[in-house]
C-alpha cells in the first residue's frame, strides 16, 4: 500500500511552504537591491529581454543562427557576470537576490528530473510518523535506543531473543503476509519500545503503519456506530485505516470498554486483517488464561493461533528507569 494519499498531500505542503518562503525572501531582496542599486535592475531588465532578442534572431532565418545565438549568450553571461561584480562592490554575495532553497538539488520541488528527492522521501517518512500516532515517540523508542541495562538472568535471555525476533520482522517487513505478532506481559517490560521502534523502523521503508491504544480504537468504531464520525480532513470512514494500513500496531489491549459490540468489532477487525494477509501488532499486560476470559474463543483462537507470541519478562523496566 506505502504511503498515505494524506502523507503525500501534507509531505507536498511542505515542499510547497518551502518554496514559496525562498522564493519570497529572494524576492524582497530584489526589491529592495532595485531600490539601493539602480544599474542592477538595468541588468535584469536587460536580461528580461534576452527571450525576445532570441525570438527575434531565430526568426531572421537559418543563415547565421549559430553565431547570432552565440553572441546573445556571450552577452548574457557578461551581464550575469557584471551583475555579481556590482553585488560583491556593494558587500552583497553574487547570488544575494537568488532563492535559498531549503534543498538545493531539486529547488524545493521534490524531485530531481523524474526522480524522487531525498528531501521529499524524508518529508513523507515525517508525514508517516505523524500520521501513525507515534509522533511524540519515535525519538526516543527505537530500536538502537533499547537497553537490556535492566534484565538479567533468564529475563535478559528473553529479552534478546524477543529483541532479535522483532528486529527481523522490522527489518524484513515487505507489507506481503508478514505474518502477526502478540506481545505479553506485565507493564514497563519493554513491549510499547520494541512495537514502536517498528513502527518507526517500517514506516521508513516506505509503509503506512497505523499506532493506537486498544481504548481509542474501540472509540473510533464507536464513534462511528453511534455518532457517525468522519474524518473532517476528507470526510473518510475513521476506522476505515484500521484495515487498510500495511501494519497495525494496537497497544494496550484489555484496556478497553468490553462488551458484545467491542467484542464484534475487534473480531471483526482481527480476522479481516487475517484474511487479508494484513500484519499486526498487539500488545497486552494480559495472561493467556486472562485473554482467554475476557475475549471469546473467536477472538482468542486467532490471538493464539495466528499471532506469534512473544512473552516479555523481568521487572518493571520503568519502574527501575526512574529510580536511577
Amino acid at each position: 500500500m506505502g504511503y498515505r494519499r494524506e502523507d503525500y498531500i501534507k509531505a507536498n505542503s511542505v515542499l510547497t511552504e518551502r518554496k514559496l518562503a525562498a522564493e519570497a525572501i529572494a524576492d524582497r531582496r530584489l526589491s529592495d537591491i532595485h531600490a539601493k542599486i539602480p544599474e542592477i535592475k538595468q541588468i535584469d531588465t536587460a536580461l528580461a529581454g534576452t527571450e525576445r532578442k532570441i525570438i527575434d534572431a531565430i526568426r531572421l532565418g537559418p543563415d547565421g543562427i549559430g553565431e547570432r545565438m552565440a553572441a546573445l549568450e556571450a552577452e548574457s553571461l557578461a551581464l550575469s557576470a557584471r551583475r555579481g561584480e556590482i553585488l560583491l562592490e556593494n558587500g552583497y554575495p553574487a547570488d544575494y537576490t537568488e532563492p535559498e532553497y531549503f534543498c538545493p538539488d531539486c529547488k524545493d520541488t521534490g524531485y530531481i528530473g523524474s526522480k524522487m528527492c531525498i528531501c521529499k522521501k524524508r518529508a513523507l517518512v515525517m508525514a508517516g510518523y505523524e500520521s501513525s500516532g507515534i509522533g511524540a515517540l519515535m525519538k526516543t523508542q527505537r530500536f538502537d535506543t533499547f537497553s537490556f541495562d535492566f534484565y538479567s538472568g533468564d529475563a535478559l535471555i528473553k529479552a534478546k531473543n524477543n529483541y532479535s525476533v522483532i528486529k527481523r520482522f522490522a527489518d524484513e517487513f515487505s507489507g506481503k503476509v508478514d505474518g502477526n505478532m502478540l506481545f505479553a506481559g506485565a507493564t514497563g517490560l519493554g513491549k510499547t519500545h520494541l512495537s514502536t521502534a517498528v513502527a518507526v523502523e517500517v514506516i521508513e521503508h516506505g509503509f503506512d503503519v497505523k499506532y493506537e491504544t486498544a481504548q481509542n480504537l474501540v472509540s473510533d468504531f464507536e464513534d462511528k456506530q453511534f455518532r457517525g464520525a468522519y474524518s473532517s480532513a476528507a470526510d473518510e470512514d475513521v476506522t476505515e485505516r484500521y484495515f487498510d494500513c500495511d501494519l497495525l500496531i494496537i497497544d494496550d489491549l484489555g484496556t478497553e470498554m468490553t462488551n458484545q459490540f467491542t467484542l464484534s468489532c475487534l473480531y471483526n477487525l482481527i480476522n479481516s486483517r487475517i484474511n487479508r494477509g494484513k500484519a499486526m501488532i498487539i500488545n497486552t499486560n494480559l495472561s493467556s488464561a486472562e485473554l482467554r476470559k475476557r475475549y471469546s474463543d473467536r477472538i482468542t483462537s486467532r490471538l493464539f493461533g495466528e499471532f506469534s507470541v512473544l512473552l516479555f519478562e523481568g521487572g518493571d523496566i520503568r519502574a527501575a528507569k526512574l529510580r536511577t
